[in-house]
């Protein structure tokens, strides 16, 4: 049996995550949904479902026993909806199963596996992916009254893309993900990403991201990871923020992490995929102009730690699309004096980039043997340190 359905602009996280999540959320969405699952039911529900978000897959088996409805699917494809240009996400051998939750009768319990091999499809061959997966699976409580999740969770051992031709990939390990109405966490560890030839171009042991709403319905976030590496001087190694998007609602938040997840799973660079997000943030702040405040900061690189709060705006016409100010306090202060020397006699690091110098330089003494750094970022491109003009606009 063919089935066929349109995934929606930009598509929902789930859906990207798990491929065929976000149909098995859609299951239930329908009024008068069934107490017990029977094969009949659960095959109308997805053909309904599949129709309206242009997948296409091929029924193998279906079966039914003690209220759960059983499903394989082959030959399943799910169109990318953010790419420009034709691009689907092909999968076999993808189990579907449907059951009543036992304790609460109007949730309904779906369960998904996938299959170890995937791939995107394309026309441009630079643009296709082969797909590994370990053990990913995940679960979707859905509310069969109010026709919305109650929760998702997602699970998966090893997660991985190769572009067959550059040979170019990126992998990640234990990946999990809680999905909530009023919180999303995201984790893994032991993730790397290369360019053409598998030159490793970085890698990371562990990341946790966690986006949640304020009591206002503004955005909140924690970020953290250790162990980055990338190529170049400084690296930081260890980041620790907590942040307050003010002027960014949990209501938009929740698309721009379901696009840039999509993206990542699609196989685009870590490093773009953060970008990515990072101006989509900055657009939606942008429309209210109201500060993103780092509240706590911890960053780590090579035996320089640095700890700092601040504030920064976003406007339209600032020149690095931001004014705002950071205080900061350093440890470490010699290390880097060690690389980029001192305005009267930089080393010649420091005098590929004097700003840095002169920067450090402005540093005051602090508690506990930090040196005080106060950075204010100037709409018209100026920053000041400590009061001293280290950088007029870009490339002085």
């Amino acid at each position: 049996m063919s089935l066929a359905a349109r995934i929606s602009r930009p598509g929902t996280f789930i859906s990207r995550l798990t491929v065929l999540a976000g149909l098995g959320a859609g299951l239930f969405a329908l009024p008068h949904a069934a107490q017990a699952m029977d094969v009949a039911q659960a095959r109308a529900i997805v053909q309904k479902v599949m129709a309206r978000h242009d997948i296409t897959a091929t029924e193998k088996t279906a079966t039914g026993q003690n209220g759960v409805a059983q499903f394989r699917f082959d030959d399943v494809h799910v169109p990318l909806g953010t790419y420009d240009g034709y691009r689907d996400l092909v999968m076999s051998n993808v189990k579907i199963d449907v059951k009543e939750d036992p304790d609460t009768p109007q949730l309904a319990i779906i369960d998904i596996a996938l299959p170890e091999q995937g791939r995107i499809d394309a026309r441009e061959t630079i643009d296709q992916r082969n797909l590994t997966l370990h053990d990913a699976h995940g679960t979707l409580r859905w509310n069969t009254k109010t026709s919305s999740p109650d929760g998702f969770t997602g699970l998966a051992a090893f997660v991985g893309a190769d572009e067959p031709v550059s040979r170019q990939h990126w992998f990640l390990n234990g990946l999990a993900v809680t999905w909530l109405k009023q919180k999303i966490d995201i984790n893994w560890h032991n993730a790397e990403w290369t360019g053409p030839n598998r030159e490793k171009q970085g890698a990371m042991k562990a990341a946790s991201l966690s986006l949640y709403p304020d009591r206002d319905g503004t955005t909140r976030l924690d970020y953290s990871h250790d162990g980055l590496w990338m190529p170049g001087l400084f690296q930081p190694r260890t980041v620790r923020l907590k942040g307050h998007a003010t002027g960014v609602k949990w209501s938009h938040t929740r698309p721009l992490l379901q696009d840039g997840l999509t993206r990542l799973l699609a196989g685009e660079n870590p490093e773009q995929v953060r970008n990515t997000i990072a101006n989509a943030f900055w657009h939606e702040a942008l429309k209210t102009g109201k500060p993103i405040e780092v509240e706590d900061l911890y960053v780590e690189s090579r035996n320089l730690e640095a700890a700092g709060t601040g504030e920064f705006i976003p406007q339209q016409n600032a020149t690095y699309g931001f004014r705002g100010m950071l205080d900061l306090n350093l440890v470490g202060r010699d290390q880097l004096e060690t690389l980029l020397g001192t305005p009267k006699k930089p080393t010649i690091l420091g005098a590929l980039f004097p700003p840095a110098v002169d920067g450090l330089a402005a540093g005051t003494p602090g508690k506990q043997g930090t040196d005080k750094y106060k950075l204010q970022l100037r709409a018209d491109g100026r920053i000041i340190v400590n009061g001293r003009t280290v950088m007029t606009g870009p490339g002085s």
